[in-house]
């Protein structure tokens, strides 16, 4: 397990290189201290569920609107609130759009993606070119880890590699809407 500060100039270039081969990278964002797989390689999504002690499905993170409508239709009621909330700290849960998504799908085939308002997400996704998965440091059912000391001392032989932007401000994680339906329903 590597550990790399969020200012190494070749932090992105390092955790791209683990996301390409199959690895896990914990990543800063927003809100908490993020998994990372390569969302689209069943294998990758595999070892997520595996450190989570459950099945995904996971949600994803994008660079973008435009990569976001690869893998999600916007209904067309909740656009301007899309647009309102994107880049931060949401989680949108959206209908999927794309084949592709059978990693990250949820019952209904719905697809969770969130923007983060952080950079380093949204490059490990532009530089993979694909989605990543965006889901807290933890096992299921215990509180979400953002010291890095801590997530190496719980995880070191589990990821590949922490991108380290040092101990992150408590957090509840990022505020989920449901947008499939006609009304914004907040679900956390």
């Amino acid at each position: 397990m590597k550990l790399l500060s969020v200012s190494s100039p070749n932090a992105i270039t390092e955790a791209v290189k683990i996301l390409t081969s199959g690895g896990v990278v914990v990543y800063p964002t927003d809100t908490l201290y993020g998994l990372g797989a390569d969302a689209l390689n069943s294998e990758a999504v595999e070892k997520v569920s595996k450190i989570k002690r459950r099945p995904g499905p996971w949600s994803i993170a994008v660079t973008d609107l435009d990569m976001l409508k690869e893998y999600c239709k916007i209904p067309i009621h909740h656009e301007e609130f899309i647009n309102s909330q994107l880049p931060g700290a949401v989680t949108l849960i959206l209908p999927g759009a794309s084949h592709q998504i059978e990693n990250f799908v949820a019952p209904g085939n719905t697809v969770g993606v969130r923007i983060p308002d952080h950079s380093v997400p949204v490059e490990l996704a532009k530089a993979l070119k694909k989605p990543i998965t965006s889901t807290s440091v933890n096992r299921t059912g215990e509180p979400p880890l953002n010291d890095p000391k801590m997530i190496d001392k719980q995880f070191s032989t589990e990821i590949d590699l922490i991108i380290d932007a040092g101990t992150l401000p408590s957090s509840s994680g990022s505020t989920i809407y449901d947008l499939t339906t006609e009304s914004v329903k907040a679900v956390r």
